[in-house]
C-alpha cells in the first residue's frame, strides 16, 4: 500500500513546474515608501530583474510562475527606487 501511495505522489508532482523567484505575498503588504533595496530584498528575496533608468533611478522586478497538469498561475512585482536608493512607491 504504501509503495502505492509513493507512485501516486510521485506521478502527482511529476508535472509540477515553479520559475522565478516565489516572493511571499503577505510581505509585500509591510513595503513602505523609503525602504532600502538591500531591505526590500531583504523581505522578498532576490529580484529577477534590475532596470536601471538614465537617471539613476532603477525599476526591481518580481516573477514567479506555476504549473501543473491541473493549470498555471503567474504573478509580479515591479518596484521604482529613486536614484538614492529608496523605494518610492507602494502598491496598493
Amino acid at each position: 500500500m504504501l509503495k502505492y501511495l509513493v507512485a501516486v505522489a510521485a506521478l502527482s508532482l511529476a508535472g509540477c513546474v515553479s520559475m522565478g523567484t516565489n516572493y511571499d505575498v503577505a510581505a509585500v503588504d509591510r513595503l513602505r515608501v523609503g525602504m532600502t533595496k538591500a531591505e526590500v530584498i531583504g523581505l522578498l528575496g532576490q529580484p529577477n530583474q534590475v532596470v536601471t533608468n538614465s537617471d539613476g533611478s532603477e525599476c526591481i522586478v518580481w516573477v514567479h510562475s506555476t504549473g501543473s497538469m491541473f493549470g498555471a498561475n503567474a504573478r509580479s512585482l515591479g518596484l521604482p527606487f529613486g536614484p538614492d536608493g529608496k523605494l518610492t512607491d507602494v502598491p496598493k
